[in-house]
């Protein structure tokens, strides 16, 4: 196989590229997922605090539908002969 030999300036350019494409992949990862931060190494503050955040949210709705279908029997039973 024949070797492929880059200058000094090539090889500069192409790990330029490289970590270009590695950008526009990280920003079409955050425009794709609507979130600023997707991981612990974007920012381990804020990724623990939007976790935290969300576990929440995701509680409280569990406990919304919880009541939903407490109130939806009281009706069910006052309403029945």
């Amino acid at each position: 196989m024949d070797k492929i030999s880059l200058s000094a300036s090539m090889r500069s350019n192409l790990l330029s590229l490289q970590n270009i494409s590695k950008q526009v992949d990280s920003t079409q990862n955050k425009l794709s997922t609507g979130k600023k931060v997707n991981s612990a190494i974007d920012n381990p503050s804020s990724y623990y605090t939007a976790r935290s955040l969300t576990n929440r949210a995701n509680d409280l709705d569990a406990l919304l539908d919880s009541m939903g279908q407490a109130v939806s029997t009281i009706k069910a039973a006052t309403a029945a002969p």
